[in-house]
């Protein structure tokens, strides 16, 4: 299972173990206020890094941050 939160420390507390870093609380999957082409290509970046992260062995916690995406959240 991975998680796509802005919340990532919550989710890691809650014992997912697949975290993808999002951009906001309310829009988890793409940033409402960015043209579309630019809100498309986050979204599909963000949905990217969560088909890596299934793909991925882990054996604790881990937070994986989508490309393009500042490492801040």
């Amino acid at each position: 299972m991975a998680v796509i939160t802005a919340m990532t420390m919550l989710a890691k507390q809650i014992g997912a173990n697949r975290v993808v870093t999002g951009t906001k609380i309310p829009h988890p999957c793409g940033e409402p206020t960015l043209p579309d082409a630019a809100d498309q290509a986050l979204r599909q970046a963000i949905v990217e890094c969560a088909l890596r992260a299934l793909q991925t062995d882990v054996s604790v916690p881990t937070v994986f941050i989508p490309d393009g995406k500042p490492a801040s959240a």
